[in-house]
């Protein structure tokens, strides 16, 4: 884990930075994905983001079993079945040692984030800079990047003082005090609308939805910048005439004349198997590309501007 030595920089957990980014807001970004996230949607593509604190991912198929992770372990978090390491979840997420990813040379244990002072990070953004040409920025994603908020509006007041286009992507379950810190520094928001009845919203995310619905309210009124809400299309869960003709009356209440629709994919199912879980999501259905213009077409027909998948044109 990266350690910064100067303790009275703000620093926050980050879990992956991506460059060269097109999908995420305006021209070419540097996506910065922060720890900790308030729900737990079954769907998650990135787990190992879910925990504030880096979870341990174990790669399989880079293990040869040599054991030497099961003798450095001060915890006795590890016993061996099938020639193969199995860990103690619960012991392991409590280890601020970790000496099992140094006893590992082959690379098959790591850490889902590692701790980053804002000047580090900050220098990283000005390093990808040089390559996003005109129009690009950041976007902090996650997890929920508004739960660090310290470290969050500390990255986004730097970038916006050096002219650099922020952005955020929000699952809006945080306490408005948090968008109010970070309001001044931001220039879009992705806002996703996941369910809008507040029992099915919980069945699935663990949370239900009233907090983020005022969320997406107040925003539409006193954040100035451009605010687009996301729905991920999860057919016979939030596909329903019902569900769509509710999120087309909210957009219209909050005078937003524009989605995304996310189709559903799988890709994360794996590193569910890394951090020694089960994947709830596997029954969920893919959306055809017919089903997925079907759904674009109710918007469309409804005055609201559908952008599917990764049409974004920004």
């Amino acid at each position: 884990m990266i350690t910064e030595t100067n303790p009275t920089e703000t620093k926050g957990y980050v879990f992956d930075i991506q460059g060269l980014s097109v999908h995420d807001g305006p021209g070419c970004r540097t996506l910065i994905f922060l720890n900790g996230c308030t729900m737990n949607c079954i769907w998650c593509s990135n787990p190992e983001g879910i925990s504030h604190k880096p979870a341990l991912l174990h790669t399989i198929s880079r293990c040869i079993g040599c054991g030497n992770c099961l003798s450095d372990c001060q915890h006795r978090a590890i016993r061996f079945e099938e020639n193969k390491p199995v860990f103690d979840r619960l012991i392991c997420a409590g280890c601020d040692e970790r000496d099992c990813l140094q006893a590992c040379y082959t690379n098959a244990l790591r850490l889902g984030g590692k701790e980053i002072s804002v000047a580090k990070l900050f220098g990283i953004i000005q390093r990808d800079r040089n390559f996003w040409g005109t129009g690009g920025g950041i976007t902090l994603t996650g997890g929920e990047p508004l739960l660090q908020i310290d470290f969050a509006k500390e990255i986004l007041k730097k970038c916006h003082e050096a002219y650099i286009h922020t952005a955020i992507e929000t699952c809006g379950n945080v306490s408005w005090n948090n968008f109010e810190e970070v309001i001044p520094f931001l220039d879009w928001i992705f806002f996703d609308l996941k369910h809008f009845d507040t029992n099915e919203h919980k069945k699935y995310t663990s949370t239900g939805n009233t907090i983020i619905l005022e969320n997406a309210r107040l925003l539409a009124t006193h954040f100035p910048g451009r605010l687009i809400f996301r729905l991920p299309l999860i057919p016979g869960y939030n596909d329903s005439d019902e569900n769509i003709a509710s999120i087309i009356s909210f957009l219209k209440e909050t005078g937003r004349n524009e989605i995304n629709l996310l189709p559903l994919h799988h890709l994360g199912r794996e590193k569910y198997r890394m951090l020694g879980q089960d994947y709830q999501g596997s029954h969920l259905l893919i959306p055809s590309d017919e089903h997925l213009t079907n759904v674009a077409l109710r918007f469309t027909e409804a005055g609201i501007r559908p952008y599917v998948g990764s049409e974004t044109p920004f």
